[in-house]
């Protein structure tokens, strides 16, 4: 079925992001189009390890790091209510797992500096030696230092998460739309007023870009929107035996879990453009970190490797708030490797604005890094 020529808001990217928005939109009665060029979870969503961890990995030290760990700590809150509305709405379930985490220390002085977190966060987070640490993971190397076990902390199974909000969106009367290109935004004067498809024109009063990595290249001509590709590796391997219980991240690398009897090790961090090639050297480094923090690993069966390309931010915090300049245009995009974690959050704040409830967080809103285009207006 063709989407309708005019909505309420028209969402574009077929993300966690832009699905998540369908979702907090459609359950509020607004009349939401979403348009996705490939599939639904297709690009970063889809290769996403679907860890749920702010209290491991906020920079405590910056005030962006504060805002991060604010809203990480508010999704956080939000995911046990929210995969099970999602679930029962939508049919899917997104393997939801309140696993907890171990922040693995290599040696002391990583050792201090997560000792140092647990004293300033509280929020359960226990420091244990090493003999604590192998005592509730076995498969951890023994020469670790210790570990940081930060309880609280969970992990989905992001391409079901995806999923779930697109599905219990549509179940609200949300039309979801893959395989439907959007050409270019649809402009009059200095208003955005719709987008233009190879089926023509669409209309709306609100467009939302969702569209991660590609978000400056569809907003051509308007003010500079900063978000540039990172690339992530990630490979899938057999769970040794027996599995690990958590979450277990040392050093830039994780491994999560997953109830199909595999783990999920992740993920490189290259700036290649848009490039989402696995690579020889991505999979052994990672086979290499995920081995020396289980070593059990290094025998592991292997079972597949993928790649995404992660929307950076120069702060690392996304942009969630209209574009300057340009009526009708709202971006929720950057959300770096944090979009599954910070889809609640989201969601909610584009709902609130497109409900006439203003901002929520001024720390997002695009403002703060753009600058006006010379052809925009």
């Amino acid at each position: 079925m063709a989407p309708p020529r005019t909505s309420d808001v028209l969402v574009v990217g077929g993300g966690v992001i832009g699905c998540a928005v369908a979702w907090f939109l459609a359950r509020e009665g607004v009349a939401v189009t979403l348009l996705e060029r490939g599939e639904i979870a297709g690009q970063a969503s889809g290769a996403a390890a679907g860890m749920l961890a702010p209290l491991a990995e906020a920079d405590l030290g910056t005030p962006t790091g504060r805002v991060f760990l604010r809203w990480g700590r508010h999704s956080l809150e939000r995911f046990p209510g929210l995969v099970e509305e999602l679930g029962e709405s939508s049919g899917v379930d997104p393997e939801f797992r309140p696993s907890g985490l171990l922040r693995v220390a290599g040696d002391e002085a990583a050792a201090a500096v997560l000792r140092e977190r647990a004293a300033a966060l509280g929020e359960g987070l226990v420091w244990l030696d090493r003999e604590e640490a192998r005592l509730l993971e076995p498969q951890l190397s023994p020469e670790v230092a210790g570990a940081l076990h930060s309880p609280r902390e969970c992990h989905v199974r992001s391409p079901l998460l995806v999923r779930a909000y697109a599905q219990a969106a549509a179940r609200h009367g949300a039309h979801i739309e893959a395989g439907a290109p959007v050409m270019a935004l649809a402009r009059e004067r200095a208003r955005v007023v719709g987008v233009e498809t190879p089926a023509g024109r669409l209309t709306a009063e609100h467009v939302v870009l969702c569209t991660g990595s590609w978000t400056p290249s569809l907003a051509a001509g308007l003010p500079e929107l900063p978000v540039a590709p990172v690339r992530g590796q990630i490979v899938s391997l057999d769970a040794p035996d027996p599995p690990p219980a958590r979450i277990l991240w040392g050093g830039s690398t994780y491994v999560v879990p997953k109830p199909d009897g595999s783990v999920v090790v992740g993920a490189t961090e290259e700036h290649v453009g848009f490039d989402r090639r696995v690579t020889a050297e991505g999979v052994r480094s990672l086979l290499a970190e995920a081995a020396r923090w289980v070593p059990a690993l290094a025998d592991a069966s292997f079972r597949s490797a993928w790649a995404g390309l992660r929307p950076e931010t120069p702060d690392h915090l996304p942009l969630v708030g209209p574009v300057p300049t340009v009526d009708g245009l709202l971006v929720a995009a950057g959300h770096f490797r944090n979009g599954v974690l910070l889809s609640p959050a989201t969601g909610e704040i584009v709902r609130d604005a497109v409900l006439g409830k203003g901002w929520a967080e001024p720390a997002f809103l695009p403002e703060r890094w753009m600058r006006p285009s010379p052809s925009a207006g």
